[in-house]
């Protein structure tokens, strides 16, 4: 039942407010500081609204950032938080490594036989938080520690599990994560130890009673700190495209922008000249060019261009060095592709 209420709301599950103050009194900030924080699943912004409230009480300069799939939501969503983008969390661009903290709620439902909880959190973890004091606040059923135990263990460090109160809980089995985003690079012995001693201990975890995990509401000493991220957040907006920016593009005065640019591929980079290209642009330099801001989208009076990051899964059929044996390997890469909207049509350019 469950489930077919889950595709129903579109995975959509709001968090109580009840149990968003519990969540958050495990998580403290120093005054005086500035922290940027994130819900890339921010529905109507009231859990990342009262995640603000809770750090602007303790003295610290907190912005907001939501992103919101489903309009009317994101209409609601603006009026609570600081930045608000309308669109899907892969059609956002933004400073990597900027988000101090990232409340995450993703949809609870399976989609090409892929948890969408598990996708969120590869795709949103892998750059988005600052490395090594980047805060994640997980919301997940409880069965779905399973899927995301791998990448839990290998990205996060400092890693406890609660559980909603009885009165939530036994409805959806929701089960919060925190845990901190670890250095990148190569691991030491101690760290491969723990991540593989995490691993097992959240799969583990997804199949035991209820009792087994603390719920929010038990007394503990344990306090999350969120701290300034190590890069500045200078860019967060949206790369979808609505019907007003196209019909402004079409109307617009010619911008000469992209002969400047692109025919003679010259950039300018400060007041002390220009940067030469090589050879002529390709579109894999427009889109990067675009991706920097180096490029306005409204390149002319006929067209508006705008880069899509994507994330491109491929899969091959290897020896393992150890066992000598065929084992199938995952990776996944962001690709750019271009979407030019013209009179004529919408067309993809590479990708």
């Amino acid at each position: 039942m469950a489930r077919l209420e889950s595709e129903r709301k579109g995975g959509y599950y709001p968090t109580p407010i009840e149990e968003m103050k519990l969540i958050l009194k495990r998580v403290t900030s120093n005054p005086d500081e500035h922290v940027t924080i994130l819900d890339p699943c921010a529905g109507e912004g009231k859990a990342l609204e009262e995640f603000k409230r809770h750090l602007v009480e303790k003295g610290t300069q907190v912005t907001s950032y939501g992103i919101e799939l489903e309009r009317s939501r994101a209409m609601e969503a603006k009026k609570r938080l600081d930045y608000v983008e309308h669109c899907s969390y892969d059609e956002v661009r933004m400073t990597n490594g900027s988000i101090s903290a990232m409340y995450l709620n993703p949809p609870f439902m399976e989609m090409n036989g892929e948890r969408m909880e598990l996708r969120f959190l590869r795709d949103l973890t892998q750059d988005r938080l600052s490395e090594e004091n980047g805060l994640l606040i997980f919301n997940i059923p409880q069965y779905v520690l399973k899927d995301c135990a791998a990448i839990i263990a290998s990205r996060f460090v400092d890693v406890r599990v609660y559980r909603f109160t009885d009165k939530n809980f036994d409805l959806y089995k929701q089960v919060i994560i925190y845990g901190y985003r670890r250095r990148k690079g190569m691991k030491n012995a101690s760290e491969r130890e723990y991540e593989f001693q995490l691993k097992r201990f959240l799969e583990n975890l997804s199949f035991l009673d209820k009792d087994a995990i603390p719920s929010l509401e038990v007394e503990d000493s344990v306090l999350y700190q969120v701290t300034p991220a190590k890069k500045t957040l200078e860019t967060f907006m949206s790369t979808k495209v609505e019907e007003d920016d196209i019909l402004e593009s079409l109307n617009c005065e010619s911008n000469d922008h992209f002969e400047q640019v692109l025919t003679k591929t010259k950039i300018n980079v400060s007041s002390k000249g220009t940067l030469v290209a090589a050879m002529e642009l390709k579109i894999a330099h427009t889109a990067a060019a675009l991706e920097a801001g180096l490029l306005p989208e409204q390149m002319g009076s006929d067209h508006l261009i705008c880069p899509q990051s994507y994330v491109q899964k491929t899969e091959k059929v290897q020896i393992n060095e150890k066992s000598q044996k065929n084992e199938k390997v995952e990776t996944f890469s962001t690709k750019t592709r271009l979407h030019a909207f013209t009179e004529k049509g919408i067309f993809i350019l590479g990708g």
